[in-house]
């Protein structure tokens, strides 16, 4: 699965401060690079506030064990629920991060933002750069599909300026166990590779940048650079290509430079079809992530999770969620 955005890039080679900042929602902060919920937990320097979020069930200090890293996700209403369900399979693994999950519709983010409040671990924001629909975008609609995840890398590069970690993850991810063991070592990125056999890269090899950890290396930030500039040359030609695409082309012509990228194990890092061929042959592998790729379409996937007992969240009308009139308008108190 590719999350759902819209195309309206910011230039990020000049313009670091790509993050959108978050509106109309009291609990929120300015700056999702921070640790989130300081204010909202009633946190104070000297005093360690144990109050757990309601979507998380972590409390401040659990993040704060986990400093320097940043999980980041984006979605629209459309997806909202199969990111509750995301949320909900990490918060039963247990792992506390600082997260940011970027809004791409005022609906998402009102009914976002009310479930985290006051969560110490959670952060939404409403996308600065051109809000989406707040239904599912198939890919038949393939301007607007391609338009809609080909933000995240600015919102990726933000965060590396700053000198984050960063784990970007498509919603529909579920999480088994702790992927972040796994991200040690001396590396720019680290994604699956499907076409190669792990842990060689070949010519063949064809990352996949809907679950992928980036380390703020001097590599990292020109690469992401390199990626925005390629899509945003794409849009003035016209060309629709995806992002995916564009990454893969340039990291197998090292372009602007060569990237050290660290393969996951498929067997423990599946995507979706590989998970339920490995599930239906009860192969011995402990599954650390899933990322139901390859399934396509919101219904078929949640179909799938829901036949392997995954799904944990209720349905959501989405129909009968109603956005304020000033949504946009009321000031953030800080």
């Amino acid at each position: 699965m590719i999350l759902l955005f819209h195309f309206n890039l910011v230039d990020s080679s000049q313009n670091s401060d790509v993050i959108p900042k978050p509106r109309g929602c009291k609990c929120q902060q300015n700056d999702p690079s921070k640790l989130h919920g300081e204010e909202a937990t009633g946190w104070m320097p000297g005093r360690v506030n144990e109050t757990r979020g309601p979507l998380s069930n972590c409390s401040l200090a659990d993040v704060k064990n986990r400093s320097g890293v940043v999980m980041l996700t984006t979605t629209n209403l459309g997806f909202m629920d199969m990111t509750l369900n995301m949320l909900e399979s990490i918060k039963r693994t247990k792992v506390c991060v600082n997260t940011t999950v970027i809004a791409e519709d005022q609906k998402c983010y009102r009914h976002l933002s009310e479930r985290a409040e006051g969560d110490p671990a959670v952060h939404v924001v409403l996308t600065n750069s051109g809000e989406s629909t707040s239904k599912e975008i198939l890919r038949t609609k393939r301007r607007s599909y391609y338009a809609l995840f080909n933000k995240r890398q600015a919102y990726v590069l933000s965060l590396l300026e700053k000198g984050l970690e960063v784990l970007f993850t498509d919603a529909d991810t579920f999480w088994f166990r702790d992927p972040f063991p796994h991200f040690k070592g001396d590396f720019d990125m680290s994604m699956i590779d499907p076409r190669s056999p792990y842990p060689t890269r070949t010519d063949k090899a064809h990352y996949c940048a809907g679950f992928a950890y980036f380390k703020p290396t001097n590599v990292s930030v020109l690469f992401v650079k390199a990626w925005i500039k390629a899509m945003k040359d794409n849009e003035k030609a016209k060309k629709l290509v995806a992002d995916q695409s564009v990454m893969n082309y340039l990291l197998h012509n090292d372009e602007p430079v060569h990237v050290n990228v660290q393969p996951l194990d498929t067997n423990i890092f599946p995507w979706g079809p590989k998970f339920y061929e490995l599930l239906a042959k009860k192969a011995n592998y402990s599954t650390v992530v899933m990322h139901a790729a390859s399934i396509r379409g919101h219904a078929a996937k949640v179909k799938k999770f829901k036949s392997s007992n995954m799904w944990l969240v209720d349905t959501i009308e989405v129909d009968t969620i109603e956005v304020s009139q000033d949504a946009t308008s009321r000031p953030i108190n800080n």
